[in-house]
């Protein structure tokens, strides 16, 4: 891989192999001819250093990470061992990173909720065999401005390390917008349960709404659709198990709520 940077004259340079004059300006091209990764594996420690002749000061972004897939989507997407934006003196030291599947799939999870929670909750399909280490010399800080549409100043490479343990695929939380007809949810915020769906008397209803506290656990009947937003018949149980009751509950009410599955 060569890489074209621009630096400022000192004076005056005989050596045409390292550099180029140019007619309207003072400055010369020096080339740069190498930009790798150098790693190791020793268990489950990986060991990372930046091989390149570029200066220290150079910002360099250095991540390790295991793809998934999500069911129903073929695009790709990843969560990382290491997300490391520093510089190329100091990426040229080793970096030893613990590749811990436990926190991978924790990481996992947790992501899993985050999307739930903002109505974008998936389970994955499958998980990648490889482990992905990526460097990279940002565009937004490339000293080589002429040279981005070459993709100059980066370098990918593979390696197989199944993750050799049974993850958990199915999402541990539901999506507001689709919760599942027989399962049992966990509310995280107060949630108002509505006597009817459409009541005769909206006034009368109203009186009659029950506030489910955090924890309330809501098994849901059936759904319907009402004005484009998804309604849902549940019945409701307290965080001990006992029954508060039978209503509706609007989906938008539960936008933002961690909505664990109990079964």
């Amino acid at each position: 891989m060569t890489i074209v940077g621009t630096l400022v004259s000192c004076g005056n340079n005989k050596n045409t192999d390292q550099y180029h004059n140019t007619e309207k300006s003072n400055k010369q091209v020096k080339i740069y001819e190498q930009f790798k990764v150098d790693y190791s594996l020793n268990g489950n420690l990986l060991d990372v250093a930046i091989l390149t002749d570029l200066p220290d000061d150079i910002e360099v972004l250095l991540t390790v990470s295991r793809s998934y897939w999500e069911k129903g989507n073929s695009s790709e997407f990843s969560v990382g061992y290491l997300y490391e934006k520093s510089t190329v003196g100091k990426l040229k030291s080793t970096q030893t990173i613990s590749l811990d599947n436990n926190k991978w799939q924790a990481d996992l999870a947790t992501k899993q909720k985050d999307m739930a929670v903002s109505g974008l909750g998936f389970d994955v399909d499958k998980i990648s065999d490889s482990i992905k280490i990526y460097a990279v010399v940002p565009f937004s800080n490339n000293p080589f401005p002429d040279f981005k549409e070459k993709g100059m100043g980066q370098y990918e490479i593979m390696f197989y390390l199944p993750i050799n343990a049974k993850v958990e695929t199915k999402s541990k939380y539901g999506n507001f917008q689709s919760l599942e007809k027989g399962r049992t949810y966990s509310v995280s915020k107060s949630t108002p349960l509505m006597p009817e769906l459409n009541p005769s008397n909206p006034i009368e209803a109203k009186n009659k709404i029950k506030e489910l506290p955090l924890e309330s656990r809501i098994t849901i009947l059936s759904v319907k659709t009402k004005n484009n937003i998804p309604w849902y018949e549940v019945k409701a149980y307290d965080r001990n198990d006992n029954i508060v009751g039978t209503g509706w509950i609007n989906s938008t009410a539960l936008i933002g709520q961690e909505l664990k599955v109990i079964k």
